[in-house]
Parts: C-alpha cells; sequence; structure tokens
C-alpha cells in the first residue's frame, strides 16, 4: 500500500526568511508608533490654540472694560476733543480682530455662539458711542454713558468670561480625550507587543529548528559516509541554502560510492584474471594424463573405450570453454563433473564408485563453472589413493529456500580439524590440478559475496564432505548478462521488486 504522498514544503532562502521575520515584527510597531505621532499631533496642535485662545481673552478681559470706560467717561466730560472719538473707535476695532481671530481657532459651539455675541455687543457698543457725542447736554451724557455704554461693556466682560470658561472646559475635554485615547493606545501597544513577541519567538524556534534540525540530520548523514554506509537519504529543510547543502552531501556520497564500487569491481576483476590464469594450469596437466591413457588404450586395442574416452574430454572441453563465459547453468556444470569423472574411473581403472543425487530444482539455476570439478578431483587425490577398489564418491545436489548446496563426498581418510580450517584460509595447492580448494572458495565470493562459497566437513578415518553453497538465480540469458558484469546488487534489487 503505497502511502498518501506529502505535501512539499514551501521554500525560501535564509536571508528572505530572516527579512521576513524582521519585517512582520517591526511593520505592526512602527504603524502603532505612527498612529500614536499623529494623536499627539492633533490633539497638541488642538492644545496649542486652545491655550492661545484663553491667553488672548483672558488679557482682553483684563483691560478692556476699564479703558474704555475710562476713554468715554472723558470724552462725555469734555476732558478729550470728539475728535478723539475715533480712536476709542479704533479700540473696539481691534476688539473685533481679537473676535474674529479667536473664531478661527474656536471649534465648539458654545464658544462659537459667545463669540457671536461679542461682536453683536461691539458692533452696538460703536452705534452708542456715536449717540453719546450727539448728546450736547452733560446731565444726559452722563446718564446714557451710565445706562449704555457701561452696561454693555459689562455685557462684553460678562460673555468674554463665558467664553474662557467654555474654553477652558473644553481644554479640559481634550485632556481627557487625549489621556483616554493614549491609554488605549498604550494598552493596544502593550497587547501587539506581547503578540509581537509570541510571533517572534514562535518564527525565532521555527527558524532555529528549521536550522538545526537538518544541520543535525546532515551531521549523521556525513558519520554515516564516514562510516562507510552510502545509502543516505534526503534531508526535508525549508531554507534553500541547507537544502542545497545537503543535495551536495548527496551528490558527494553518490560520488564516493560510485568510486569505490568501481575500485572493488577492478580489484575483483584484477583478482579474477589471476584466478583465472591460475585455473588454466588445470588444462595441460589433464590433457597430457588424459592424451597418454588414449594413447595407451589404443596401443592394447581397447578402441571403444578410446573413442568413449575421447568423447568425454570433447564434451568436458566444451564445457570448459562455454564460449568465454564464466557463469553457466548447474546443468552443463554437473554434466561437466560427470565427463571429468567417466575418464578418471578409466585411468584409475575402476578404483572407486561414483553417485549423483542432484533434484532437478537446481539444475536451471546459476554457477560459477569449474567448481565442482576441483572438488572431485581432490577426493580422488586425497580420499581414494589409498582405497583399493572399495571408495565412493557421491555428488548430493539440492535447494533450501532460496539457497543451493552441492556436496562432494568421499568415504577416505579424512583430515584433522587443524587442515579443514587451513584449506579455506591458506592458498594449498593439491598436485595433479594445482587449484586448491581456496581458489574455487574465492571464485563464487567474487561473483556472490558472502556468506556464500566452500564449506568442509571432514573426519579422520570417515571422509570428508566439501559442500558448495550458492544463491538460487534462476539460469537466463538477463541473469548471466548481470553477473557476468559483476552487477549481483542490481539483480538482487530486481528479485526483492518481484517479490512485492
Amino acid at each position: 500500500m503505497r502511502g498518501v504522498p506529502q505535501k512539499r514544503k514551501k521554500q525560501m532562502g535564509l536571508e528572505k526568511r530572516m527579512n521576513r521575520l524582521l519585517f512582520s515584527t517591526m511593520i505592526p510597531m512602527a504603524c502603532l508608533l505612527v498612529i500614536l505621532l499623529l494623536i499627539f499631533w492633533q490633539y497638541a496642535g488642538q492644545y496649542n490654540k486652545l491655550s492661545e485662545n484663553l491667553a488672548v481673552s483672558s488679557k482682553f478681559n483684563l483691560s478692556f472694560k476699564d479703558e474704555l470706560d475710562l476713554e468715554m467717561y472723558y470724552l462725555a466730560i469734555g476732558s478729550k476733543e470728539a475728535s478723539e472719538l475715533d480712536d476709542v473707535v479704533g479700540q473696539v476695532e481691534d476688539a473685533q480682530n481679537i473676535m474674529e481671530k479667536l473664531r478661527q481657532n474656536t471649534y465648539h459651539a458654545s464658544g462659537v455662539k459667545c463669540l457671536n455675541s461679542l461682536d453683536a455687543y461691539l458692533d452696538n457698543l460703536k452705534k452708542r458711542m456715536v449717540q453719546l457725542m450727539e448728546i450736547k447736554e452733560y446731565d444726559r451724557r452722563m446718564e446714557f454713558m451710565d445706562s449704555n455704554i457701561r452696561i454693555i461693556t459689562g455685557l462684553i466682560m460678562q460673555e468674554m468670561q463665558n467664553y474662557i470658561y467654555n474654553e477652558s472646559m473644553y481644554l479640559v475635554q481634550v485632556e481627557t480625550s487625549l489621556t483616554h485615547r493614549v491609554k488605549i493606545l498604550i494598552s493596544g501597544m502593550a497587547v501587539l507587543l506581547l503578540a509581537t513577541l509570541g510571533i517572534l519567538m514562535r518564527r525565532s524556534f521555527r527558524l532555529t529548528g528549521g536550522i538545526i534540525r537538518p544541520v543535525t540530520e546532515m551531521l549523521d548523514k556525513v558519520k554515516k559516509v564516514g562510516r562507510g554506509n552510502f545509502d543516505v537519504l534526503p534531508v526535508s529543510a525549508e531554507i534553500v541554502e541547507i537544502e542545497e547543502l545537503d543535495q551536495g552531501i548527496n551528490k558527494m556520497a553518490h560520488r564516493i560510492s560510485g568510486l569505490l564500487e568501481n575500485v572493488r569491481q577492478e580489484k575483483e576483476m584484477q583478482h579474477l584474471t589471476e584466478l583465472q590464469l591460475i585455473q588454466a594450469q588445470v588444462n595441460p596437466h589433464f590433457l597430457y594424463n588424459t592424451l597418454d591413457s588414449i594413447v595407451w588404450m589404443i596401443e592394447g586395442e581397447r578402441y571403444e573405450d578410446a573413442v568413449f574416452m575421447v568423447t568425454q574430454l570433447a564434451s568436458l572441453f566444451r564445457i570448459s570453454l562455454s564460449r568465454g563465459k564464466t557463469i553457466i547453468s548447474m546443468e552443463d556444470e554437473l554434466k561437466h563433473a560427470r565427463n571429468y569423472m567417466n575418464i578418471q574411473k578409466i585411468r584409475y581403472k575402476n578404483k572407486f564408485t561414483v553417485e549423483f543425487q542432484v533434484e532437478d530444482a537446481i539444475l536451471s539455476c546459476c554457477t560459477v563453472k569449474l567448481v565442482i570439478q576441483p572438488l572431485l578431483e581432490n577426493a580422488i587425490y586425497y580420499g581414494m589413493e589409498s582405497m583399493d577398489g572399495d571408495g565412493e564418491i557421491t555428488v548430493v545436489g539440492y535447494r533450501k529456500g532460496d539457497d543451493v548446496y552441492v556436496e562432494v563426498r568421499d568415504n577416505g581418510l579424512g583430515m584433522p580439524d587443524e587442515m579443514v580450517d587451513a584449506l579455506l584460509t591458506e592458498n594449498n595447492r593439491v598436485r595433479g590440478s594445482g587449484v586448491g580448494l581456496i581458489n574455487v572458495h574465492n571464485r563464487i565470493r567474487l561473483r556472490f559475496g558472502e556468506p556464500y562459497g566452500l564449506e568442509i566437513d571432514s573426519c579422520l578415518d570417515e571422509g570428508t564432505t566439501v559442500r558448495i553453497h550458492l544463491p538460487y538465480i534462476a539460469y537466463s540469458p538477463e541473469n548471466t548478462e548481470l553477473l557476468e558484469g559483476g552487477r549481483l546488487k542490481q539483480l538482487k534489487g530486481e528479485r526483492q521488486d518481484e517479490e512485492k
């Protein structure tokens, strides 16, 4: 069952990720700070204008009534000429200009209403001043002065006090509103600061985790490569630079693995060539002995035995050549072994018997050629020399699970344990073939690796069993080509895929 493919995380460069982290935390703070400054700027402007209005109106209210009443009194009693009325009217007009200036900086309705009343009082005052100067009698002037001028200036003074009071209350409202908004903004900034710190910590932990975790995995991977394990998996990372570094490590591991594999194959080919040169030594020696036997058979007029021997020899060499291949079927290998034993039985005048007990299930599997014949030759030279017609050699072949076993058993003298242990650890040579069991053992392991090769069981005065251990690989052109090329790993991988 195939797993559901995981969604690939969005990747981002380290510099871009850091900038994003910085902007995501600084921009909200900067925006809130700008808003706070704008509010302060707005309220500062209103506060300054209100303060200026209070200063101007307070100054006006301190001197306007007294100075104007005094000037009009002098005009009423005749201390000043009527021509000087224009100067007093100018003071009233200056007051009107002040009202207009205050109007520009007044924002609330009650203040504007007071200024409108002051404008009306000032206009009325100018009219009353002119009317005062038109009255000639002293008593009537003084009476008009008291009942009009002083009353109007008193109203102006009272209305200006109302204006000052309204402006003061509005100033208090501005201060209260400013304080309230500042508290709200400070609270908002505190909440935003905590949220920003939370986001910053979360993204910082995620960023550091996104760096530390893949770097730790890459470190473990490098340690595995250092120990010779090149089957490394790619590391999942959200940062582009780390993934590129991991890809470089993977390429390096695969490159090292490929180079080591090339070196191993070169050494195997070199070793195999040396073994093949050693193996070639069997041909002249065995051929000489066999041809010599054929000659004396012909001389003794044993023509049928000579023909049989020549036929067996031809078949033996045909299989030995195998068109230059080193991998053949088990059926051909056993046929080669039968040809060899048929020749040897004639040469040794039936000094021993040979029996083949082989399961049909292993006949169609692959094997390295010429692995049974050296074992039979050693059994003849070591096991049958002291036998006098009662020697027995048995070849047993069977399959066990995914493994194939071929055993060469004899009832000869056997060997002590120390000699058995030395056979597969030293390059021992046996007379006759010049090919030791260690060479057969090495040839099998070069093709199939451990734990395959030879296994030896021997007991003094009872006999010896040499067991060939091979993997079961069906004989086919494709499998033969892979084994000839030393690509056993690829063949095993294909077998595992077929089993799945």
